[in-house]
């Protein structure tokens, strides 16, 4: 069974379906408020999310076909949404122990955590990976 072929230069409209998922990782991508750098985690959510929902010509899933068991949607967040991150507290150690310091004296009234947003999946532990805005990097 062949699924891939070709298309002419210059004719989109021939490859109806890689245009559609150009489209859904457009709207993505702007539907956010993220820089277009976030293109490839936007690429890489779109493709898990394809991975996890049915086709046509199979009874199930792709995810379903690689894993031999359903996918677990659970865990499954909006791309680009709004997450309040706890920020890493310093540990500073004393004579009485360990102390928890938030780096400034008014540590009680600081903000405890960070307005991010969430660009994708930890490939290597089960986590997320969220994007802070106010580091300006990913």
């Amino acid at each position: 069974m062949e699924f891939s072929q070709w298309t002419l230069p210059g004719m989109p409209q021939l490859n109806g379906v890689a245009e559609r998922r150009n489209r859904i990782l457009l709207d993505m991508m702007s539907f956010t408020e993220l820089p277009p750098s976030f293109w490839s985690y936007a690429l890489k959510m779109a493709a898990k999310l394809l991975n996890m929902a049915p086709f046509k010509i199979v009874s199930c899933t792709p995810y379903e076909i690689w894993h031999g068991k359903p996918a677990s949607y659970k865990y499954l967040r909006v791309w680009g949404s709004p997450a309040y991150i706890k920020r890493l507290v310093s540990v500073e150690h004393t004579k009485l122990g360990y102390l928890r310091v938030w780096g400034s004296p008014a540590y009680k009234l600081d903000s405890r955590s960070n307005l991010c947003r969430f660009v994708g999946y930890s490939k290597e532990t089960a986590g997320y990976y969220f994007y802070d805005p106010s580091k300006q990097n990913g």
